[in-house]
């Protein structure tokens, strides 16, 4: 697998531990959060069977907005776990 594609599922992976461990310790807003771990589990699962589309440098996934949507607190590891997502899809697929 190309290096770009295993940073990116890397990233992906880090996203879905910290997204588990906050449904573990009880997170209230837990549908939202199960969206977003099953959205980043599709994400992931395309990219591996090389079905994500490319951004081009200007599609974004959603993630991070949706996520500043209904987080409490925009410091969140969260947050900032899907943000990096968001910033690698766009400059380097």
């Amino acid at each position: 697998m190309e290096a770009k594609k295993v940073e990116f599922l890397k990233l992906i992976d880090r996203a879905l531990d910290v997204g588990n461990t906050m449904l573990d310790t009880g997170y209230p807003s837990s549908d939202r959060l199960n969206n977003l771990i099953n959205q980043l589990k599709q994400i992931k699962a395309a990219t591996i069977s090389d079905r994500l589309e490319p951004s081009g440098g200007t599609v974004t996934l959603g993630l991070a907005r949706e996520v500043a949507d209904w987080i409490e607190n925009l410091d969140s590891p969260l947050l900032k776990a899907v943000g990096a997502i968001e910033i690698y899809y766009q400059q380097q697929l």
